[in-house]
């Protein structure tokens, strides 16, 4: 389905640039912008395509992934799968560093181990969903501690998918290759921009 409406969000991801940066377009008078009525900022397609070619601005061919986990194998084995899946991804051990490379980056697809220092995964969870902005992305969560419990927090924090570990890869990658069909992607050709709903 294609969509004529583009919100910040939606400008940074696929310009890949932060949130900040769209914002500023939008202010200096770069990037052609209206506000609803609730004062949020939206961008029509055509000014949107117009912009991107003006200032010769790659668009985003590849999903991006945030790979959260302590363990450092775990994080360089995961990064090695899905960039030979045509992925980019970065990496974080805490979720304080993970909300800063969320933040700038803005992923796709976040993995997530459920035990972490400091905050855990689940809290994480919940507080990207209560932004607006952040709430698309999708979670992935990966636990050593497999039970109910943990599946049913799991899902009220937001979270798309809870795994139990160890994970086969190939069975890792269609689950997010899955996930990531069913939410929004620019693709390069961005004569079109299409987000698939």
């Amino acid at each position: 389905m294609s969509r004529n409406i583009y919100t910040t969000f939606d400008v940074a991801k696929a310009c890949q640039v932060s949130i900040n940066t769209v914002v500023n377009w939008i202010k200096d008078g770069s990037l052609k912008a209206y506000k609803t009525k609730g004062g949020h900022r939206r961008v029509k397609e055509n000014d949107l395509i117009d912009f991107i070619k003006e200032h010769k601005i790659p668009v985003s061919q590849k999903e991006r992934i945030l790979i959260v986990d302590d363990d450092a194998t775990i994080r360089i084995g995961l990064k090695d799968i899905f960039e030979s899946n045509g992925y980019e991804v970065d990496l974080a051990y805490n979720c304080f560093r993970a909300r800063l490379i969320f933040e700038e980056r803005q992923p796709s697809l976040i993995i997530l181990d459920l035990i972490l220092p400091g905050i855990n995964g689940l809290d994480f969870c919940r507080n990207i969903r209560c932004s607006e902005i952040l709430r698309r992305t999708k979670i992935v969560l990966l636990t050593g501690y497999p039970s109910t419990e943990n599946y049913l927090q799991a899902r009220k924090a937001g979270v798309n998918k809870c795994i139990a570990k160890p994970v086969e890869s190939e069975e890792l990658v269609k689950i997010v290759e899955q996930l990531l069909d069913s939410s929004g992607r620019f693709p390069a050709n961005y004569d079109s921009i299409r987000i698939l709903e």
